[in-house]
């Protein structure tokens, strides 16, 4: 065997060693998580679009949660950070934006998106990619039955329609309802259906109004028309205003339930919705200290009163910050948090644990808030 051979076969070795180490070094890179540098959470929501004014509210609760946890000290020292894609809350948006965030392993949990169907339709990918999807605002009853990277702190449609139906039938036995057509609209209205039916209140008419509707009055007329002591919307916040506001002006004074606890609705509503009833989470008027402080803090930052989807934010981020305290500040830790943890705390639900089987929250209910004075205040009815 020659010297050159001999030696050509020693650094072929030497290279093929270095190949290995670095390929094992990049693997390493690619597919593990940071320990140290920030801990970033990504949010799949609107910024643009039809939903755009939910993005702004959430951002608000967003900056002022991040503001107390990093003055905190963050997680374990490491500072809390967003990266945030707008979806306009798009079932054909979300699901890239899930596929983006799966691969980027810097993000331990995602939070959103907006709408049920947004987020529903992105569900899959974030089971497949064991990354927590945190549907903070996501009622339909089924959202969390994608897997077990799917958790969700809201109040389920069906608790919200039979709250909602409990409420109408201390004030009415004949009701007419218009609903979103779509498919969470769909559910809403087939759930308060059969709620009302069960507490003795008779839907006498009901029709499904389009998302961007302008001019709903030949609809609400129809439903005058029926003679109801009541009328129940159920729907978002825009398209609450615009029924309430044509449902004044073709004639109807009675009780209207519907809208949103927003700054939007009660802006586009005006008077006419003064007196409304609505489920909600959470008031500025609420005399609870912890709630108070929180009002405080947010009217000192942002110079207004906050608002349930204000709250929804805030304290999204204030649990998976606890979880990942609890469990450590990676993808599986932020899993492990959410199992383990028995009192996460918010300002919205209070204290609270997460139902292992639905992945959502214990013994929560929402409460009654009525609209005096352009200001949503508890009834005291949960």
């Amino acid at each position: 065997m020659s010297k050159f051979s001999l030696g050509s076969r020693r650094g072929l070795k030497i290279v093929a060693g270095a190949l290995a180490v670095a390929a094992a070094v990049a693997g390493c890179s690619d597919s593990s998580e940071s320990t140290d540098g920030p801990v970033y959470f990504g949010i799949s929501g609107p910024k643009t679009g039809p939903s755009a004014e939910y993005g702004r509210l959430w951002q608000q609760g967003f900056d002022l949660a991040l503001d107390e946890i990093n003055a905190a000290g963050g997680i374990n020292g490491r500072k809390v950070e967003l990266k945030w894609e707008d979806s306009q809350s798009d079932p054909k948006q979300t699901v890239p934006i899930a596929t983006k965030f799966v691969d980027d392993k810097s993000i331990i949990a995602e939070l959103g998106d907006f709408s049920s169907p947004a987020s529903i339709a992105a569900s899959p990918i974030y089971n497949r990619g064991k990354l927590v999807q945190y549907g903070f605002t996501n009622s339909a009853v089924d959202f969390t039955k994608a897997g077990n990277y799917s958790w969700s702190p809201s109040i389920t449609l069906d608790v919200f329609q039979e709250r909602n139906a409990q409420w109408v039938s201390t004030k009415a036995k004949k009701v007419s309802v218009v609903y979103l057509e779509t498919d969470w609209g769909k559910q809403a209205f087939s759930l308060f259906e059969k709620f009302a039916a069960q507490k003795g209140v008779e839907v006498v008419y009901s029709s499904p109004i389009l998302p961007d509707s302008t001019d709903v009055k030949p609809i609400l007329i129809k439903g005058r028309e029926a003679d109801p002591e009541a009328f129940v919307h159920l729907g978002y916040g825009p398209d609450g205003a615009l029924v309430v506001k044509q449902l004044r002006d073709v004639g109807f004074s009675g009780q209207f339930f519907g809208g949103q606890n927003t700054p939007q609705f009660i802006s586009l509503a005006g008077a006419a919705a003064e007196g409304d009833i609505v489920n909600g989470v959470f008031s500025p008027a609420d005399p609870d200290p912890k709630v108070q402080d929180f009002v405080t803090k947010f009217r000192k930052k942002f110079n207004t009163d906050p608002g349930d989807f204000n709250v929804y934010a805030y304290d999204a981020v204030n649990v998976l910050v606890q979880a990942a305290k609890k469990g450590g500040a990676t993808r599986e830790g932020i899993l492990e948090g959410l199992k383990t943890e028995t009192a996460f705390t918010g300002i919205g639900l209070g204290t609270f644990a997460f139902d292992q089987e639905t992945r959502r929250p214990k013994g929560v209910s929402p409460r009654e808030l009525v609209l005096e004075d352009g200001k949503f205040v508890p009834t005291g009815n949960r």
